[in-house]
């Protein structure tokens, strides 16, 4: 009974907490703020490559350029959240949010590739900015104590546009042009940065303010360029190999964390030959049903959400078999593909790999967190990601090249296969389950590896 009432007692806490979040003006912009920027980020994901392929065909300058809005957070991220850091996130976030509204709005304009490559690399420099910044002021509408609830709220609006930005980009692509999906985002910008005008500014106490950094020295004889850009590119580098010497160094001694690890990078390039794929798959299988792209994406999206409803009746199974199925059905889904030519099955199949796609990445990152130190998540996810970026860009680069030379039926295949090969590989490292002792998890830790 006590358990009960425990139990009632933090259900109607949470509910109240909840509730009292939706009743601060202040959250719910900053929410707002976040579902409508991203809404926007949606649908110039369906309507970037339909524009170019339409206007440029296929080729290796399409992957460049749509792996272009991706190239800014890998090579200056860390320089982004030091300025997110330094000065007002929701000032930040503003004018990240307006900045990438007024680039968007000249797609349609473009004559040439290479002004579509530039106004695709300002947009990756906006979003580079805009997302940390919105980040940088959840404690400022989140009060203590709220954080799950808050954040719940956070995770939500930056997921659900994923579903019904594409699904939305069809209709509008299909009665009103390509070029409209891009108006609709420079107006979700402004609408974004409107809500977050009225959010109270930060106060920094100047004990908290962080200090400017000192500026190096320069070396002798070294001009403002050349040699001071070659030493900044050489220290990205050198930045780049030590995280992954840093990952390998935190899952090498886990049999199923270090495979988990690699094939999350292989799935981001078969992820980013994926999108490729998908944007000459709807423009040359479905020309006659006008911005198929969207409503490919959105039957994913969907099939997400239902998966990671369904992965909790998997609890029993052994994770890595559920890893390794989820990513190898996703991966017959995509080459499937290749025997259809009705809309109605591409679709059912989509909706199926997002399925299984979802599986496969909640028993990811379930299976991390149980195998990672806590004081190592953090460092682990702040490595894995820029390197997965790295992964798929070169996807998506390669993607612009394959589905011009190889056709669409081969790309289909390397899609499918990029996302299973990997996983039947390592069947003999991702199924047995290995856990650590009590008595030995704190050298482990201290040694910052799993053993």
């Amino acid at each position: 009974m006590a358990n009960k009432t425990d139990n009632s007692t933090a259900t109607r806490g949470a509910g109240g907490k909840f509730a009292g979040l939706l009743r601060k003006p202040a959250a719910l912009r900053l929410v707002g703020s976040l579902f409508i920027l991203e809404l926007g980020s949606a649908m110039t994901t369906v309507g970037l490559p339909l524009l170019v392929m339409q206007r440029y065909g296929l080729g290796l300058e399409v992957g460049f350029t749509l792996a272009a809005r991706f190239l800014p957070n890998i090579l200056l991220g860390a320089l982004a959240g030091q300025i997110v850091d330094r000065y007002d996130p929701r000032r930040v976030a503003m004018f990240a949010a307006l900045g990438s509204g007024l680039v968007v709005a000249l797609f349609p304009l473009t004559t040439a590739m290479w002004q579509i490559q530039l106004l695709a690399l300002a947009i990756g420099v906006g979003y580079m900015f805009s997302f940390p910044a919105t980040m940088a002021l959840r404690p400022q509408v989140i009060p203590e104590g709220s954080e799950l609830e808050g954040n719940g709220l956070i995770v939500t609006a930056e997921r659900v546009p994923k579903l019904i930005g594409p699904a939305l980009a069809g209709p509008i692509a299909a009665g009103l042009g390509i070029g409209w999906l891009f108006c609709a985002e420079a107006a979700t910008a402004v609408a974004a940065a409107a809500l977050l005008l009225r959010l109270p500014l930060l106060e920094r106490p100047a004990a908290e303010a962080p200090a400017a950094p000192a500026a190096p020295a320069p070396a002798a004889g070294a001009g403002r360029s050349g040699p001071a850009g070659l030493r900044w590119v050489a220290a990205w580098a050198r930045a780049l190999a030590g995280g992954a010497r840093e990952l390998v160094h935190m899952v090498k001694d886990d049999g199923r964390l270090s495979s988990l690890t690699i094939t999350a990078f292989t799935y981001m390039v078969a992820l980013g030959l994926g999108r490729t794929f998908l944007a000459a798959y709807s423009l040359e299988e479905f020309e006659g049903v006008p911005a198929m792209l969207g409503y490919l994406l959105a039957a994913m999206g969907l099939g997400g959400a239902c998966g990671a409803l369904l992965t909790a009746r998997l609890r029993g199974w052994n994770q890595g078999w559920v890893y390794i199925l989820g990513n190898a059905l996703e991966g017959v889904c995509w080459i499937a593909l290749i025997w259809t030519g009705s809309w109605v099955v591409a679709l059912a199949l989509l909706f199926v790999a997002g399925v299984f796609e979802s599986i496969a990445s909640v028993v990811y990152f379930a299976e991390v967190q149980k195998r990672l130190p806590t004081q190592l998540t953090g460092k682990y996810y702040a490595t894995l990601v820029p390197l997965s970026d790295v992964f798929l860009v070169g996807g998506t680069v390669a993607g612009g090249l394959l589905v011009g030379v190889a056709g669409i039926g081969w790309s289909a295949a390397l899609v499918g296969l990029a996302m299973a090969v990997p996983v039947l590989l390592l069947v003999s490292r991702l199924v047995p389950e290995k856990r650590l002792p009590a008595a030995s998890a704190a050298p482990a830790v201290a040694g910052g590896v799993l053993s």
